[in-house]
This record gives C-alpha cells, structure tokens and sequence, in this order.
C-alpha cells in the first residue's frame, strides 16, 4: 500500500523535491576534490591562510555532498513507494533503492556518479512525462494500456 492515499491531491507526492536535487551532489564532490588540490598546493607553498580556508571548504562541500546524497537517495525510494500505485506509472522501488545506494556510494567513491546520475535523470525524465510536475495533473501516457503510442493505420 502506498504511504499516500489515492486521492486526486496526492498524486504528486512532495518526495519529488528531494530526488530532483540530484545533480547537486556530484558538483559538491567536484567542489571538495578541488579545493582539496589547491589544500595541497597552499600547504606546499606555505600559505596559511588558503590552506585552511581550502581545508574547510574541503571539509564542508564533502560532508555536503555526503549529506545531499543521502536525502537524494531515500527521497527516491520513498517517492518510488509513494507512486507504486499510480494509474499511469508505477516506478519499482526496488531498483530505484539500488540507484539511491549507488547515488549515496558516489559521494564516496565518484565513480558510481556515472551510472547515478543519468539514471535518476532518466527517473526524473520518466516521472515528468508520465505524471507532470504539478500536482499530479500530468499528461499520462499516449494510450492508457502502456507507454506505446497507438498505432493507427
């Protein structure tokens, strides 16, 4: 059963806020592996005060992503679970908890970012065509038996 109920209101539920910041997180990551580099080269030249203000920006931009992906990842599920019933589409929530484990494992890692990434994109994408952006009043698919447009001849 859904966490929502299946009124007309709750088509859209609010967990989509937290998947669409995805894209945060790698730029964060990149942010952190940056001032990491120029943590390295301050200390080498011997400069304080860019040495420690590069440290905390290293710290703070990795904890952030950290932090941005973690509520990437469970907004996904939760968001997954909460469209399972949908009429027009039914996102597995499994799957989407693999992705949201491999989002979280690129604040880490960077590599699964890769794979991540374009596979929230696409949910996104997916999510958007099939029931909108506002309030659940989207446009569903072409024919209501599926995502293949009728053929006519």
């Amino acid at each position: 059963m859904s966490p929502f109920p299946s009124s007309p209101g709750h088509r859209n539920p609010p967990w989509r806020y937290g998947v669409y910041v995805f894209p945060i997180g790698p730029v964060l990551l990149l942010l952190s592996r940056t001032a990491l580099e120029l943590f390295v080269q301050a200390s080498e030249a011997g400069s304080l005060a860019i040495g420690l203000s590069t440290f905390a920006v290293t710290l703070i931009a990795g904890w952030s992503s950290v932090l941005c992906s973690a509520v990437v990842a469970v907004a996904l599920v939760m968001d997954a679970l909460a469209l399972r019933d949908h009429p027009y589409w039914n996102p597995n929530p499994w799957l989407a908890g693999v992705v949201g484990i491999g989002h979280l494992a690129g604040a880490e890692l960077a590599y699964p970012y890769l794979l991540s990434v374009p596979a929230i994109g696409y949910y996104v994408y997916r999510r958007r065509q099939h029931i909108g952006g506002d309030g659940g009043s989207g446009p569903g698919p072409a024919d209501p038996s599926g995502d293949r447009p009728a053929l006519e001849s």
